[in-house]
């Protein structure tokens, strides 16, 4: 191989992978300002390459599912999430330091089994009749007749259930308060100003470490209304296990010790922004796939009324492949990793990308083309369907999330008639380090016939029937 003087910068082991061959920059730059330029760009280089990034380093892309499978079964004290994410995303700065995503080696893995439990199994089908019923007043309140950001409504929705479900707020005022406080939050971390400052803070070591004060304002705002539930609730003698909150103030390690209020304020921040923000997403998506895709509308539509789930589930499993919250994963070696024929060296960060996994056409033939069907036959791979990553990182809210998008999906189709406002399905935009709808996703809602025909039958005047009502 010919010398060249940029593989000298790469460590020795790396210098035969393909790479992306701009300056750590404009590698930058293409991520923060046009993420599907970026991923179409890194999509030809193969199944394992690198790309340089600004402070970071080099960055080891992998979309093999047998590498992949290597990275996430491998020890804790191995590969570190919570110091990588560090690196790369303001995760911490928001969500703050004992957050779960934060959190490494056994330190995590005790908090991750303390706090599994609110989110699988029996506590999960206790929190679906909030959902459904949340999701059914979305529905009420989807203006009709004019085109509507499906992203908006998704926020709106999935935060409501966030609120109660997890949080069990009933209190009007507070959950009022609750509401207008995270959104605010969620808005600062989309604007512009925080993404520019975001880039500049990953160019830089340590780039977090200054103040946002926007951020640490917004935060503050949220944690006061969620430390009025927690001191209500610990006030109170009785023990709920309805809501992620009440099982959480139940939790005790070995010694007996429980979660402080300053680390359940981490927790759920944590909850309320990566459930709302994620999930919102993933809805959006759905929709904005649906109603450019009227045969796969038709066909969720005639299950859902027939109360099957098998085409709802991969509808959301399609969505999830299609259009990943995140399109890449990572972790920071902390030994030498062992793939077949490569070692990546220790303090090197390695970059399972989901978005490239998810279009491989060996894994999915057509893949970039919108078919639930490819989901009915079973259940998606481990290793190559890692929409909420994998192994003892894998999202904890992952069947919350999936849970939530179903929901709220057969209630839409079900009560609305859904339309598209574009000739094509959205662009890839951001909102921070989440991958959205670059135009919000727009939706034309209309009552349905049925509706429509129940209305006439009460009045004569057709208007009634021709005429769109807008819901409040």
């Amino acid at each position: 191989m010919p010398f060249n003087p940029a593989n000298a910068r790469l460590p020795r082991e790396l210098r035969a992978l393909p790479r992306e061959r701009q300056p750590a920059l404009a590698n930058a730059a293409r991520y923060w300002l046009n993420l599907a330029g970026f991923i179409d760009r890194l999509e030809r280089l193969g199944s394992r390459f690198v790309v340089t990034m600004p402070a970071s380093g080099a960055w080891v892309g992998l979309t093999d599912p047998k590498d992949i499978e290597v990275v996430f079964r491998s020890d804790a004290e191995a590969v570190h999430f919570g110091e990588a994410l560090r690196m790369l995303s303001p995760h911490e700065l928001v969500l703050g330091p004992t957050n779960l995503t934060a959190l490494d080696g056994p330190e995590h893995l005790e908090k991750r089994r303390l706090l599994l439990p609110a989110f699988h199994g029996e506590a999960l089908k206790k929190y679906e009749a909030t959902i459904r019923e949340r999701a059914r007043e979305a529905a009420d309140r989807w203006p009709v007749g004019e085109p509507a950001p499906a992203i908006d409504q998704a926020t709106r929705v999935t935060l409501e259930i966030i609120m109660t479900a997890v949080f069990g707020v009933t209190e009007p005022g507070r959950l009022e308060r609750l509401r207008d406080a995270v959104l605010a939050l969620i808005s600062e971390i989309g604007s512009r100003r925080f993404l520019l400052e975001t880039a500049i803070a990953t160019a830089r070591r340590d780039g977090f470490s200054r103040q946002f004060p926007r951020i640490e304002a917004r935060k503050a705002a949220v944690d006061s209304v969620v430390l009025e539930e927690i001191r209500e609730r610990r006030a109170t003698s009785e023990s709920r296990d309805d809501d992620v909150l009440g099982r959480l103030l139940a939790v005790r390690d070995d010694d007996g010790k429980g979660l402080g209020n300053p680390e359940l304020c981490d927790q759920l921040r944590l909850m309320l922004l990566g459930g709302t923000d994620t999930t919102a997403t993933t809805i959006a998506w759905a929709l904005d796939f649906l109603t450019h895709d009227p045969a796969a509308l038709n066909e969720l539509r005639r299950s859902v009324e027939a109360g099957e789930d098998g085409y709802l589930d991969a509808v959301v499993q399609e969505t999830l492949r299609l259009r990943p919250a995140f399109p890449f994963t990572v972790r920071l070696t902390k030994r030498p990793l062992e793939l077949e024929g490569l070692t990546i060296p220790e303090n090197t960060l390695v970059a399972p990308f989901i978005a490239l996994v998810h279009r491989r056409p060996d894994l999915y033939p057509d893949p970039l083309a919108f078919r639930p069907e490819r989901f009915l036959d079973g259940r998606p791979g481990t290793y190559s369907w890692i929409p909420f990553g994998g192994g003892r990182r894998r999202c904890i809210g992952a069947a919350m999330s999936q849970l939530e998008t179903a929901a709220v999906l057969s209630v839409l189709v079900d009560e609305l008639d859904l339309n598209p406002v574009c000739r094509e399905p959205a662009s890839l935009g951001r909102h921070s380090v989440v991958a959205v709808p670059a135009n919000g996703a727009p939706v034309l809602a209309k009552r349905p016939r049925r509706i429509r025909q129940e209305s006439a039958a009460e009045t004569v005047t057709p208007e009634t029937i021709d005429l769109p009502r807008t819901r409040s």
